[in-house]
C-alpha cells in the first residue's frame, strides 16, 4: 500500500496567529466566509488559558488558526512567529499510514514523538519536520460520528 492511497485530503493548514479575533475578521472579510460558521475551541466566552483556536472553513478544507496564550505552550510550540505551522491530511487509516512513513525513515514529532494521540474526535499524528523538508505534517484520522 502507498501512503497516498491512505490520504483522503487536505484536512487543514494550521496557522499561527497572534490575535485570533484580528485573524478571524481578516479570513471573514477576505474570503466572504459567515462568522456564525467558525468554530472556536475553547468557546469564545470562556476563558483559553494555554491557547484558543478558531476553525475557519473555506471551500472543502479548513484554516486553523492558533493563538498561543501563555508562555507554556508558546515555548510547547517552539515560538513559532506567526504564520503557516503545519499541513494536515486526512487519512482513512492513521496507524498504517505512520508505518508507511516510519518505513520512510519519517520520524512522529512535536506532540506526538511517542505515538499516535487520540482526541476523542479523531487520531492524530505529527512528523518531524527535519524529515519532511522543514514542514511540520499532520495525519488525522476522524473517529466514528455519533448517530
Amino acid at each position: 500500500m502507498k501512503i497516498s492511497e491512505l490520504i483522503t485530503g487536505l484536512r487543514h493548514i494550521g496557522i499561527v496567529v497572534e490575535n485570533i479575533h484580528v485573524a478571524v475578521q481578516m479570513y471573514t472579510k477576505i474570503f466572504d466566509i459567515d462568522d456564525t460558521t467558525i468554530q472556536y475551541v475553547p468557546p469564545i466566552e470562556e476563558p483559553a488559558p494555554d491557547t484558543r483556536f478558531a476553525f475557519v472553513p473555506i471551500g472543502n478544507t479548513e484554516l486553523e488558526l492558533i493563538e498561543p496564550i501563555s508562555e507554556w505552550f508558546k515555548q510547547f510550540l517552539g515560538n513559532p512567529r506567526p504564520g503557516i505551522n503545519h499541513i494536515a491530511f486526512t487519512v482513512t487509516n492513521i496507524d498504517a499510514a505512520v508505518a508507511l512513513m516510519q518505513a520512510k525513515g519519517v520520524r512522529l514529532g512535536h506532540v506526538t514523538r511517542d505515538g499516535i494521540l487520540d482526541m476523542k474526535r479523531s487520531r492524530v499524528a505529527y512528523f518531524n519536520p527535519e524529515d519532511t523538508g522543514g514542514i511540520l505534517i499532520e495525519f488525522v484520522q476522524p473517529g466514528e460520528k455519533p448517530s
